[in-house]
């Protein structure tokens, strides 16, 4: 008697549907369209600073999805969603479920993006002439003060500029009469021993003639 009240009983408790009821190939199905979604971002600079905007395309009606950093929830509408506000330097994940209510709530695919952070000085004057350094690029992630940024694209600028050699007047003024002598029987020996050899001969014949009168 107490078993037939027992599975009476059982058959009063309603019946529920259990999630979880995807299956396999199905969940393999869903995961392949979800790693099918692209992702771009563009920006808007104002006043120094900049704010991005993420678009996802190629979304399907079988899946909704998640971002991480509001975890704000995104349904279905059209197969291309922008999505505005986002700042520089942030990492953005979005995570993606079935829309089925018969399968797990598990995440089928996660999309990540890292927004490039923004550097707010690159337009600077003290960038002026040094525009392909690092620091002075638009997107620069150096968390630098103002007055240190300054300080960094100064001692690059100083490191760039070249030792002027001396002029050819200060390095004569350096050279000393005796050098100059030297280099002057050097340059011109040929020319000193033939006129030398001409006096020689020239007086060899004036005592030649001198000796003849005599």
């Amino acid at each position: 008697m107490r078993n037939i009240i027992i599975f009476v009983l059982l058959l009063l408790i309603p019946i529920t549907k259990v999630n979880g009821s995807c299956s396999y190939n199905e969940i393999v199905r869903l995961k392949k369209i979800a790693s099918n979604i692209n992702v771009s971002y563009d920006y808007i600079e104002k006043n120094s600073s900049v704010t991005f905007q993420i678009t996802l395309n190629n979304l399907n009606e079988e899946l909704y999805f998640i971002d991480l950093s509001n975890y704000k929830k995104y349904y279905y509408t059209k197969d291309e969603i922008k999505i505005s506000n986002y700042k520089s330097g942030q990492t953005v994940k979005y995570a993606f479920y079935p829309a089925k209510s018969d399968c797990d709530e598990k995440s089928l695919h996660t999309i990540r993006i890292v927004l490039p952070t923004y550097n707010p000085y690159y337009k600077d004057d003290v960038c002026q002439g040094v525009e392909n350094y690092s620091l002075c690029q638009k997107w620069s992630s150096h968390n630098l003060s103002y007055s240190n940024f300054v300080e960094k694209v100064n001692n690059y600028k100083s490191s760039l500029t070249v030792p002027v050699p001396p002029s050819i007047e200060e390095e004569s003024n350096n050279v000393s009469y005796m050098q100059l002598f030297i280099q002057f029987l050097l340059d011109y020996y040929i020319l000193i021993i033939i006129i030398l050899s001409l006096a020689l001969i020239g007086i060899l014949s004036l005592k030649k003639k001198d000796n003849i009168y005599s």
